[in-house]
């Protein structure tokens, strides 16, 4: 009788696990525009990465917020909606966690060995904690960093007042911010405040390397047909790396050599220096080279610099545009510090709710990247009734989910009430905890961005002040331009041009 019983037992799992593959087999993948049989969608994913963009809106408006690309055979997911964003990214966080497979010339991808990149797993939660806990912690951070970031405000005021002296008071911001975020970071970064001209060096040479990766986004879709089909910017690309590896190295020899007190500084560099990672399977431990140094480093440097600088950027663009803002925000500043202080801490920006109001609205309105970097699926699984196999590429449109009409009133009008009490942005969490996701500048689930909370922390002590230190004006004459490229990270298309008015 149990024979029996067991035998009836094995014959229904079998038959349920039949018929759940033959189900799973009648899933279609999300819909797609016609294709080419072994080319797939080439036409659309061969077209200037400033197209790239109004297409997949174009293809959301007809094919619903998930649909397929193929690149060749190679099916492509992109999700441009919030909900399906939640239950991927942080319902079925687990399985959406993986990255695609990078190339396997490391000289192609100067980010092989990287946290982003890395699969999700042992290695990457290594990694990752090591940055978070050694570096960018805001309760360590913070204390690490607050003689550096007086230093990058005194640098950039100084800089913005000298051009409108220079200039009649006009001035083109973009350059002193980047230069700003550039040295705070590759403080942290090093450990040393290093010479203003270096720090222009390293900062010139990151965003060179940028410009020939962003035109080379095909490579992690297409990776064979690309090296035939770009093969000169392979070359560019492996002539920046070398030169990237002969300015970094030097300099990290010599975090290698100085004596450190940890108590005083903390830096990225050190902690690599000390970190080891699994070497083969007998569970053996190796340090990191130089090179996987360099990668490290060129990680940190691009997923600070850019995004910050833009995001600053884009608020100072929208207080020229909107005079009420920037007046409202001095005089919540003013009600907090005092008519007199100049210098405002990180500890005083926290009582500022419009403040954090205009933050949050900067990252929704113009938020730092337009797509976050690639996921995968690490098994089969359907989302809104459509099919995504193990191991599919899966893009969300950052932009698309920010902006969405269902979700903002107005979405594409800059207005700060929106997060305070009663608007409809009350409550939102830029990190993407378990409410619904109406907004994710930087990502949700587990592979969120870790300097999430740095990143608001910055800019809420650089924005209050500027604000309290200078006044913003329209240039006579110059039409205010706030339309974004499609780059990699959304800048202004036109550089912001402005007149400064001192008031500290």
């Amino acid at each position: 009788m149990a024979t029996l019983f067991f035998i009836y037992i094995l014959v229904t799992i079998s038959l349920a696990l039949l018929i759940n593959q033959r189900e799973t087999r009648r899933r279609r993948l999300p819909p797609s525009p016609p294709r080419i049989p072994i080319l797939g969608n080439l036409l659309w994913l061969t077209k200037p990465f400033s197209h790239f963009e109004p297409t997949l809106h174009h293809l959301r408006a007809k094919y619903g917020p998930i649909f397929t690309l193929y690149v060749g055979p190679r099916p492509v997911i992109f999700i441009m909606d919030g909900d399906l964003a939640r239950r991927s990214l942080i319902q079925s966080g687990e399985v959406f966690a993986d990255r695609p497979p990078p190339l396997s010339t490391s000289a192609l991808n100067p980010n092989l060995h990287s946290i982003n990149n890395t699969s999700h797993g042992h290695l990457w939660r290594l990694l990752r904690r090591n940055l978070v806990s050694e570096v960018i912690h805001p309760c360590k951070s913070t204390k690490s960093s607050a003689h550096v970031q007086r230093m990058a405000l005194d640098i950039l005021l100084k800089r913005l007042k000298n051009e409108a002296v220079a200039n009649g008071g006009i001035v083109v911001p973009i350059h002193s911010i980047q230069h700003c975020v550039s040295f705070l970071m590759t403080s942290l970064c090093f450990g040393v405040t290093l010479e203003e001209k270096v720090v222009d060096r390293i900062k010139n040479m990151q965003l060179e390397l940028l410009g020939v990766l962003e035109n080379l986004y095909v490579f992690g879709l297409l990776p064979k047909a690309a090296l035939l089909l770009y093969w000169r910017r392979f070359g560019k690309l492996k002539q920046l790396r070398q030169a990237h590896e002969e300015l970094l190295i030097p300099i990290i020899r010599a975090c290698k050599q100085r004596e450190k007190n940890t108590h005083d500084k903390i830096s990225y560099v050190d902690s690599l220096l000390k970190l080891k990672l699994p070497a083969g399977s007998a569970g053996n431990m190796r340090e990191l080279s130089e090179e996987d140094i360099v990668n490290f480093i060129s990680e940190f440097l691009d997923a600070s610099i850019w995004p910050a600088a833009a995001a600053l950027e884009w608020i100072m663009a929208n207080f020229v545009k909107h005079q009420d803002i920037q007046e409202k925000l001095r005089k919540e500043i003013r009600s907090v510090v005092g008519d007199k202080k100049r210098r405002i801490e990180e500890d005083e920006t926290q009582r500022m709710s419009y403040l954090k109001a205009v933050i949050f609205e900067a990252l929704r309105r113009h938020s730092p990247a337009h797509f976050l970097i690639p996921h995968s699926v690490k098994e089969d699984v359907i989302m809104d009734k459509y099919l995504i196999p193990k191991g599919t590429v899966v893009n969300y449109s950052v932009t698309s989910i920010g902006l969405d009409g269902r979700v903002w009133e107005d979405p594409l009008e800059f207005r700060p009430e929106r997060f305070m009490a009663g608007g409809e942005g009350e409550g939102v969490d830029v990190n993407c905890g378990k409410r619904d996701i109406k907004m994710m500048p930087f990502g949700a689930g587990r592979r969120i961005c870790p300097g999430s909370d740095m990143a608001v922390l910055l800019l809420q002590y650089l924005v209050a002040n500027l604000v309290n230190e200078i006044e913003l004006k329209a240039v006579e004459g110059m039409e205010m331009d706030l339309s974004s490229n499609a780059e990699l990270f959304a800048t202004m298309e036109s550089p912001l041009h402005a007149r400064i008015v001192n008031i500290a």
